[in-house]
């Protein structure tokens, strides 16, 4: 992973929104989302193919649906912290919130044919 290359352009985006934040915050506002972007774009092609690898092994064994489950609920919690993070830096607070309370319930909603599962395999063993 090119961390370097990942905090540049951090320090980059930081110190060209400060400068137009007095400016314009609209522009400030665009920058720092851009550069969470590329920032986003640079980590995933990085962690990609270890996805892809952990994915193949997981994938001899029955525990199959539990990693692509955990890697949905991983991939949510990601998009969700960003979104919730941008509308902060917009000064919309009550909008993160709102952001994060929908991630929380994504999860949730994605985890209910788990929690089913796990149900009906503990009423098995009480039966």
């Amino acid at each position: 992973m090119n961390l370097v290359q990942i905090l540049g352009i951090c320090i980059v985006a930081a110190t060209v929104s400060i400068l137009l934040k007095n400016y314009s915050g609209e522009y400030s506002l665009i920058v720092s989302v851009l550069a969470g972007a590329a920032v986003l774009i640079l980590l995933i092609s990085e962690i990609y193919d270890n996805l892809l690898d952990i994915r193949n092994a997981v994938s001899k064994y029955s525990a199959s649906a539990y990693f692509l489950l955990a890697l949905k609920s991983l991939g949510i919690c990601v998009i969700t912290g960003f979104i919730s993070d941008a509308c902060r830096q917009a000064g919309q607070i009550s909008l993160a919130s709102k952001a994060e309370l929908a991630g929380r319930c994504a999860i949730f909603i994605l985890s209910v044919p788990l929690l089913s599962s796990l149900i009906d395999t503990a009423y098995g063993f009480i039966k």
